[in-house]
């Protein structure tokens, strides 16, 4: 059975959190050029929130993670 304790979400998790920072990272790039090149400042708007979102829910899946692993040690 999967998921039975902590310790099982836990790569799960990093897997997420890994595939969730490299499109952050595209995204910036996206940022960037789009910056760099004058697109819309609606465009550019929309682009810092996704940026600024993708950040937020890493943090939010690397707190997962702690929480998964003092889970185990405290063996809940």
């Amino acid at each position: 059975m999967k998921n039975t304790d902590a310790l099982h979400v836990q790569p799960c998790v990093l897997d997420v959190r890994g595939r969730v920072l490299a499109d952050v990272l595209y995204l910036e790039g996206l940022l960037t050029g789009g910056r760099n090149r004058g697109l819309a400042p609606e465009l550019i708007e929309r682009l810092e929130d996704a940026v600024d979102h993708g950040h937020e829910l890493t943090v939010l899946l690397a707190d997962t993670v702690r929480t998964t692993a003092a889970a185990h040690t405290t063996g809940r």
